[in-house]
């Protein structure tokens, strides 16, 4: 629990500062800066996340949680890179000492690619692209990382910040121990805000 929290503050206090900063910083009205996705030189910053609980009247099962932080580029008009870091995992719960190793298991992992936006100087966009993904803890034997297509929809709510919904689809580079390639599909929604 004490990590949920420590993440939450975190969270937090990242968007206190990047509001403070805005705040102090003028900025020209709403209808010189229009609302877009962005444009080359654009900086995104991302997060999302969630937490659920399954109940059962024959034991304790834990909170599972999922926190997310990406951080993106346009490196042209539609072009973006990306790269982040997503943390799962669980508290509570009868088996709390049973954590389990391998792929899906509670774990972090980085991650990073490129993505294309279709349409980014507008109020809404689609955008596809391919990621590599590493599991960093919770490892079970040689694990080469997956490689993630991804395709999402971005919304502007106003000139800085903006709503996406994500969805991805992937494969394991090679097979693990149990000699299984291992399949992933994500998915996600969250928030963005524009630099």
């Amino acid at each position: 629990m004490k990590l949920i929290v420590t993440n939450a503050l975190v969270l937090m206090t990242l968007a206190f500062t990047t509001i403070a900063a805005a705040q102090t910083a003028p900025s020209p009205p709403e209808e010189l800066e229009p609302r877009a996705i962005g444009s080359r030189g654009t900086m995104l910053v991302g997060a999302s996340g969630y937490i659920d609980r399954f109940s059962s009247s024959e034991r304790d099962l834990p909170f599972d949680y999922s926190l997310q932080m990406d951080v993106g580029r346009f490196l042209t008009n539609a072009f973006v890179v990306r790269g982040g870091f997503r943390g799962s995992g669980s508290v509570g719960g009868e088996d709390a000492e049973d954590l389990a190793r391998g792929s899906g298991a509670p774990a972090l992992h980085a991650f990073g690619g490129l993505l294309y936006y279709l349409s980014p100087e507008s109020l809404i966009s689609v955008y596809t692209g391919a990621e590599y993904w590493a599991q960093l803890t919770q490892r079970r034997g040689p694990d080469s990382g997956l490689v993630i297509g991804t395709i999402g929809v971005q919304g502007a709510l106003s000139s800085r910040a903006s709503v996406f919904v994500e969805a991805g689809y992937g494969v394991g580079l090679r097979q693990n121990e149990d000699d299984v390639r291992v399949k992933r599909i994500v998915g996600q929604v969250g928030v963005r805000l524009k630099f």
